[in-house]
């Protein structure tokens, strides 16, 4: 990385520390004289510890990281440092400590000032928490970086006093975590233990989810919900699978479920056949605390029952976290389609709480070669990219193939009507093409090797954006969708120069996927 790139982020970083000091400075003589100011005193302590750890350790590692890499997080510092200047000079100019007059109208200012101060504190804690969501993709980008200079400084960072203060939320500890499933010779913290005991199940309870392959499951004597899906392990691939979902446990008992919108990992249970050679894994998730059963979002477009738009975008933009987090692990997902993503009841009476990523049934880790078999199903091969539509598929997976996914459940997420029809409600009669889909395919058009009859397909799912969704979501998602689905055409704005380019790590894609997807769709409000 150039010098100039470096320095700019060492003075970026230094500028907000030192700011938020000062901001802690002003509020510290503040919150003995008011008990809100003392309240929200502490949840900013406790918010910006996170913020300081991660740029602590930014600085230390910055000259070590892709111009790409840094760029995306400079521009981030940029608008950190910013606004907190603007609050350092705020809470200054308002100082409630000034007025020295007594009687009632100087109790009444300065009873004001001090309103003003916790306005503009809950106005930066709210902010803080929103840049720190936009910060994070590209700050776990860094788990993807090779060499040992990471690692070394990430086991001296998680060993300061500063890290060992918030064990539970350190942010390096859980990189650490997860960077020690790639490299064996890395301790993390705390040994990570994966394999699970089959008596822990016995007697359980166990319950299907429609339209999903995973089930849930409580055991006997407990009230606590969990989710279990169930990783087949073909002949002669059997090793490859064992390693490769012994490290997607590892890595997924380390995700923050409401960072990553992924569910945490438990343990997996392996399963043996007759001649006792391994047929089946199954990977066991922890759900969030006093939840009901989930259903997935094919469950909820097949219901035509009208959401918000808030809760539309709620979905999407957890969506497309998601599969940022599971590329960050090394993994691409290939099965990115609604039988997979479960939403939890919300708190109130029929609303919809948490979603989060399932289906692991057919990932990878993203530098093995994959299989170049597939299946004409229609109703799966409509969410895959031309180049992987079929029985027999033309082009290895690479994380634009997840991409491509993306872009077509985030225009039926917006739609908000199901592309895929089951004549029986638990999702075991055959499928047909809804009339949400708008066009009719079936499993012919995928069993040819041509890509003519596949291109159509997603020429017509574009054209179904394009036309369909600026009024209903506006032309920044659409924009985003498309993007999504010629993620990997010549001519695309965003993608198209990464052809070519070396990118083992897959860095290159994930910083372009935080700058155009997940970046732009986080700045939607509504």
């Amino acid at each position: 990385m150039s010098g100039e790139l470096a320095l700019a982020v060492l003075g970026l970083v230094e500028g907000s520390i030192k700011l938020v000091r000062k901001i802690k400075s002003t509020c510290q003589s503040y919150r003995e004289a008011d008990e809100g100011v003392k309240e929200r005193f502490v949840l900013l302590e406790s918010l910006w510890i996170k913020v300081e750890m991660q740029l602590e350790f930014l600085a230390k590692i910055s000259s070590h990281l892709t111009d790409d890499l840094v760029q995306s997080q400079l521009n981030l510092l940029q608008r950190l440092k910013g606004r907190l200047a603007q609050a350092a000079s705020q809470l200054e100019a308002v100082d409630p400590r000034s007025i020295e007059n007594k009687g009632k109208a100087a109790d009444v200012l300065r009873k004001w000032k001090f309103a003003l101060v916790k306005s503009s504190l809950d106005e930066l804690m709210g902010e803080l928490e929103a840049w720190q969501q936009r910060f994070d993709p590209s700050w776990y980008l860094m788990i993807l970086i090779s060499g040992k200079v990471l690692d070394n400084a990430l086991v001296e960072s998680a060993d300061s006093d500063l890290a060992q203060s918030d064990l539970d939320s350190n942010p390096l500890n859980k990189m650490l975590a997860i960077r020690s499933t790639l490299n064996p010779g890395l301790k993390p913290q705390s040994k990570t233990h994966v394999n699970l005991s089959h008596d822990g199940l016995k007697g359980a309870q166990e319950s299907a989810i429609s339209f999903s392959a995973a089930r849930t499951v409580v055991r006997a004597g407990s009230t606590n919900l969990l989710v279990v899906e169930r990783v087949s392990c073909p002949s002669g691939m059997t090793s490859q699978m064992k390693i490769d979902v012994g490290n997607l446990a590892k890595k997924l008992q380390n995700v923050d479920p409401t960072t990553f919108g992924l569910l945490r990992c438990k343990g997996i249970l392996k399963h043996h056949d007759a001649l006792n050679k391994l047929s089946a894994i199954d990977v066991v998730y922890t759900t969030p605390l006093n939840c009901q059963q989930p259903q997935t979002l094919r469950h909820h477009l097949s219901q035509q029952k009208p959401v918000s738009l808030s809760m539309i975008m709620r979905i999407a933009k957890q969506l497309v976290r998601s599969v940022h987090y599971v590329h960050t692990c090394g993994f691409v997902h290939k099965n990115i389609r609604p039988e997979n993503i479960l939403i939890f009841p919300g708190s109130n009476n029929g609303s919809l709480g948490e979603s989060f990523l399932i289906g692991f049934t057919e990932f990878r880790n993203a530098n093995f070669q994959t299989n170049l078999y597939g299946d004409a199903a229609w109703h799966r091969n409509i969410y895959r990219h031309p180049q992987r539509q079929g029985p027999f598929v033309l082009d290895r997976y690479v994380m634009q193939h997840d991409i491509y996914s993306i872009g077509v459940c985030l225009l039926e997420i917006a739609l908000w009507r199901s592309f895929v029809w089951y004549p029986a409600p638990d999702g075991s009669a055959t499928p047909v093409p809804s009339m949400g889909l708008g066009f009719a395919c079936d499993d012919k058009d995928f069993e040819t090797t041509q890509l003519t009859s596949k291109r159509r397909i997603k020429e017509q799912l574009v054209r179904l954006a394009e036309e369909e969704l600026p009024p209903r979501v506006g032309d920044t998602y659409m924009s985003i969708v498309v993007d999504c689905m010629k993620c990997l055409d010549p001519d695309s704005e965003k993608f198209g120069d990464i052809k070519g380019l070396a990118d083992e790590d897959g860095i290159v894609v994930g910083v372009k996927y935080v700058e155009h997807i997940l970046g732009r769709i986080m700045e939607i409000s509504v």
